[in-house]
């Protein structure tokens, strides 16, 4: 026979399920665009100074989408990272520390994407062409060592 602790403590598991896989729906998209979009604003940006005006002013304008994108994907991973806390206490108790490093070095690239994101998008028309493009290079670096390799999602 089940006792009343164990089904109080087993009908909390559901919504906490449906809240995190909600909320891991919703940050999968854009963390994955986050991950990708430099890379292609990148090349664009890289045709552009290569002669091809339509691609430079395409890269100017998806710039601003990627930083969106960047701010939405930012709000959405740290309100897992409060649900990780809030919503898996002992696992979190029991498995804490080794998800600690692992977010870690997430949390580097991610202020090093930040950082450049910033630089990226304020760059148009204030820093020379190319060192404006070598401005973008982090952003696909982090992209690609930071979430995609150290994330931890469960």
């Amino acid at each position: 026979m089940i006792g009343p602790a164990l089904l109080a403590a087993g009908s909390q598991v559901v919504p906490a399920r449906s809240q995190m896989g909600a909320s891991l729906g919703f940050h999968i998209i854009f963390s994955c665009f986050g991950i990708a979009f430099p890379a292609v604003v990148l090349i664009a940006h890289w045709r552009g100074l290569r002669g091809d005006a339509a691609a430079l002013l395409l890269a100017e304008r998806w710039s601003k989408v990627m930083t969106v994108i960047f701010a939405v994907g930012t709000v959405s991973g740290t309100v897992l990272s409060y649900e990780l806390g809030l919503l898996w206490p002992r696992l979190m108790g029991e498995f804490g520390a080794a998800f600690g490093i692992p977010f870690s070095v997430e949390g580097i690239w991610f202020f090093v994407e930040a950082i450049f994101t910033g630089i990226y998008v304020y760059g148009w028309r204030r820093l020379s062409p190319w060192l404006h493009w070598w401005t973008g290079v982090p952003l696909v670096i982090s992209g690609i060592l930071g979430p995609s390799r150290w994330s931890p999602h469960p």
